[in-house]
């Protein structure tokens, strides 16, 4: 083979890997919605499966990813409204929420109340005794009726 025929090959493969080549642009998003999920003790939902459903389709998935290794999860809403965030560790622990986003595509604040173990054992031990106490009030009720006939 000639040097001319091989330089012909060699021109036409590097003009078709050319012509049908295709580039890549990226560029760095600022902002971004997100949520940032840890167990009650401080320690992040590392790697846990996350599903984001938009305001305009329920039941359709927009985006489905997993929480970095601080429990982080950050998305980029294209609607505003109120997008639904299932978030699951896969061992049984999980969380549901939603947040608002507005015109600008930024979250509106809101306030959320969370409470500590310990505030949660007293309201548990609170509410069993005052069933408990409800309960057997009521069932000496109903004996001193019939004490008293």
């Amino acid at each position: 083979m000639s040097t001319r025929a091989i330089f012909l090959i060699f021109l036409m493969v590097s003009l078709k890997s050319i012509c049908f080549a295709h580039g890549i642009i990226h560029k760095q998003i600022e902002g971004g919605i997100g949520i940032e999920v840890t167990y009650d003790d401080g320690t992040p939902m590392s790697y846990s499966e996350t599903r984001i459903y938009s305001p305009s389709d329920g039941e359709t998935e927009f985006q489905h990813g997993f929480t970095d290794r601080n429990g982080r999860f950050v998305f980029s809403p294209d609607v505003e409204g109120k997008w639904k965030i299932i978030v699951n560790d896969g061992m049984g622990h999980g969380v549901v929420t939603n947040i608002s986003v507005g015109e600008t595509m930024e979250i509106e604040k809101r306030d959320v109340l969370h409470f500590s173990r310990w505030q949660k054992a007293v309201i548990g031990v609170s509410l069993i005794w005052g069933i408990i106490g409800t309960l057997f009030h009521l069932l000496t009720k109903g004996e001193e009726k019939n004490t008293h006939s």
